[in-house]
């Protein structure tokens, strides 16, 4: 088991997605007091039956005030507490070269991936510092926050903002103890990449099946990411295994090399 889970509490956004139930499911098998938050309440409920035990499923809007706040109250209800905070929730961009971006697709994915972001890390810091024990952040960004990609520029664009926001507010919160993180998985087995491989591949005149081996030969382990591989980072970041890891982005990508 890893340290500092086990009866903890931890919210995770985006928690009815692929990634988010697999995090969700791995925290609650290492003892931690799940949240699963999600726009989809109905999804994050089956989720969180799924899961058992005291998991807890709830609907929020986290690109509100309010409803990043709820994901925290939600948590300080069933809980009494907040130990962990999981900001998971994104979405990606359509694939068009910037010069044929449709400007809503922008607000869109930024509403989600940096404003959700930033109003979830907000109601988190602010129930952490209450509480004056300490605790962690953890963003899910992506490799794209640390390279480019013809096509996805708004995507990256908003991957960079969540992992820029990140190391700032390490900055701002090291002294109550709160640990901040980035997680930035590179191609993963989800819904997500399904979409961007096949406007990417459209995009560059191949099929989606051809883009995807493409993809796989570039990744050094040949292979996409299951969803449990990075649920299993995302656990270890959060715990107390690696209580120095603060103000990192870690990235897990097969040994794609972003720089």
């Amino acid at each position: 088991m890893l340290a500092g889970l086990s009866g903890r509490s931890v919210v995770v956004t985006g928690g009815a997605g692929v990634i988010g139930s697999a995090v969700s499911r791995r925290l609650a098998a290492e003892g931690a007091l799940v949240v699963v938050a999600d726009l989809d309440g109905a999804a994050a409920g089956t989720v969180a039956r799924a899961i058992g035990g005291d998991a807890v499923g709830v609907g929020v809007d986290i690109t509100t005030p309010a409803g990043a706040q709820a994901s925290v109250d939600a948590a300080v209800q069933a809980f009494g507490k907040l130990d962990h905070y999981h900001a998971n929730a994104g979405v990606e961009c359509m694939v068009r070269p910037v010069a044929d971006f449709d400007p809503a697709d922008y607000h869109r994915v930024f509403a989600v991936n940096v404003l959700g972001a930033f109003l979830s890390a907000q109601a988190a810091v602010r129930q952490l510092v209450a509480q004056g024990n300490g605790g962690s952040i953890l963003f899910t960004a992506s490799i794209a926050a640390l390279m480019g990609s013809g096509g996805t520029s708004i995507y990256n664009a908003s991957k960079h903002a969540v992992h820029g926001m990140a190391r700032c507010l390490s900055l701002e919160v090291a002294n109550a103890g709160i640990r901040v993180n980035t997680l930035a998985p590179g191609v993963v087995e989800s819904r997500m990449m399904d979409s961007l491989g096949a406007g990417l591949g459209t995009l560059t005149g191949v099929d989606e099946t051809a883009f995807k081996g493409g993809m796989e030969r570039a990744v050094p382990l040949g292979r996409y990411a299951t969803p449990a591989e990075i649920a299993a980072a995302a656990a270890w970041i959060l715990s107390d295994e690696v209580p120095y890891l603060h103000n990192e982005c870690i990235t897990v990508s097969g040994g794609i090399a972003p720089y």
